[in-house]
């Protein structure tokens, strides 16, 4: 079963540790404008449904800021805003010395988007302003790279969709700092590539680009940041429901990347205002299969059937042979060590030609590949030939893949920002399965 990543236990963790500076804030009387756009009853339904997305953005900033005691003043731009009435908006925000942050909440209308350049650059915590902001990336791109981190310490290949817009290009740009192998896929492209990634990441807000024909098994973490409320009141992001059971993980929509984008937020104004040396909220490291971990599953279970096949048609004078083909098959995959809190769901499957990174150590408790060790004897039955339930197993072995140190950096001060993670050297690829039919 796909284990979900929550942004709201991400958010809840940045309030508990920035909940402590609200006694330093709420004196000062600091504010944060937050302005938005409302749309026109004659507007088009997609310009409308965006509008309703920041608006929902929004609401949850000012709860955010006013948590940690800054006053939110959440401004409403009417339907038909003049630019100069814009423009007087931002440079009042400006001037005022108590307003410390100004976030404009997009897609403001075409006619105004320009005028976005007044923003002062020391109060832009969104980055904005791109190349004049003190941030390399927007909030969400770096939650984003955040919530990728502890799945990608073994050099993955990571599909980005949605490469070409605001946050997907903070995403790419932040990911090829830290040195990942990325596949830029966008309008025009054949979404089906990221079926060959390890990890992928939707930023389209394009209700259900995504799909079954897209997602498989061997996704280690799916990021979903699409965010389009419905007409009934639901929210649907980039993956199709369909689709929730297929990766290993999975941001879910509502309550994945949203609540991480207002954790970065946070630690980025506190950081900035109180503390520079606040600490960071952090993702944990879990444990996924890789590709090759998967194919290895796939492989080994035929071999196991053989075995068992030939252990019921043998004589009593076969029986030291037979024991000697058990043995042999217990070297495959099947017989390592699992346990019940990180057994995987039975119903992955995984095509046996696929192939991948071998993975790595993320820590003592979980080997890599190289170092599994146990008997069939540990953790539940498998049934022979049933390369489904293997797969499972493989992945509570420890064997299954699991991220290092997580970034948890925040912003442009020291040891802020997402920073590059020391690569470590591949281990060694296991030894091969018991020779037996290939699936």
């Amino acid at each position: 079963m796909t284990e979900h990543v929550s942004g709201r236990d991400v958010l809840r963790q940045a309030k508990e540790l920035y909940q402590p500076y609200r006694d330093a804030v709420e004196p000062t009387g600091q504010r944060v404008a937050i302005i938005r756009f409302e749309p026109a009853a004659t507007d088009p339904q997609d310009w409308r449904v965006r509008l309703e997305a920041s608006k929902v953005s929004a609401e949850q900033k000012v709860k955010s800021f006013e948590h940690l005691g800054f006053k939110a003043d959440h401004i409403v731009m009417p339907p038909g805003t003049t630019r100069a009435q814009f423009a007087e908006t931002l440079d009042r925000a400006n001037q005022d010395p108590a307003t410390r942050a100004i976030i404009v909440q997009f897609p403001p209308p075409a006619h105004l988007r320009p005028l976005v350049e007044r923003m002062d650059p020391a109060k832009d915590i969104d980055a904005l302003l791109k190349g004049r902001s003190q941030y390399a990336a927007c909030a969400t791109a770096e939650g984003i790279c955040r919530v990728v981190q502890p799945f990608a310490q073994d050099d993955p290949t990571i599909a980005v969709v949605g490469s070409k817009g605001f946050v997907g290009q903070g995403v790419v740009h932040t990911l090829r700092e830290q040195g990942h192998r990325l596949m830029e896929l966008d309008a025009g492209d054949d979404l089906r590539r990221v079926r060959d990634a390890d990890i992928v990441v939707s930023v389209t807000g394009n209700p259900g680009i995504l799909g079954p024909d897209h997602l498989r098994p061997h996704h280690r973490l799916v990021v979903d940041s699409g965010f389009v409320p419905q007409p009934d009141g639901s929210v649907r992001g980039d993956v199709q429901r369909a689709a929730y059971g297929i990766p290993q993980h999975l941001t879910p929509v509502p309550g994945g990347i949203g609540p991480v984008e207002m954790a970065t937020l946070m630690e980025r104004v506190v950081r900035r205002e109180v503390d520079p040396a606040a600490p960071s909220w952090k993702v944990e490291p879990r444990p996924y299969l890789t590709k090759e971990q998967m194919a290895q599953g796939a492989s080994a279970a035929p071999a196991a059937s053989v075995a068992a096949a030939a252990g019921r048609g043998s004589t009593a004078g076969q029986k030291s042979t037979a024991g000697q083909a058990a043995s042999a098959a217990q070297g495959a995959p099947e017989s390592r060590t699992t346990s019940a809190q990180q057994t995987g769901p039975a119903s992955r499957t995984g095509p046996a030609n696929q192939t991948g990174p071998t993975n790595q150590a993320g820590s003592a408790s979980r080997t890599g590949p190289a170092n599994q060790t146990g008997s069939a004897a540990q953790g539940p039955p498998t049934t022979p030939g049933n390369p489904v339930a293997q797969a499972a197993k493989l992945r509570g072995a420890g064997g299954a893949g699991s991220g290092g140190a997580t970034n948890t950096a925040g912003g442009p001060s020291a040891g802020g920002g997402p920073s590059a993670p020391v690569r470590p050297q591949l281990p060694l690829q296991p030894r091969p399965p018991a020779p037996g039919p290939g699936r």
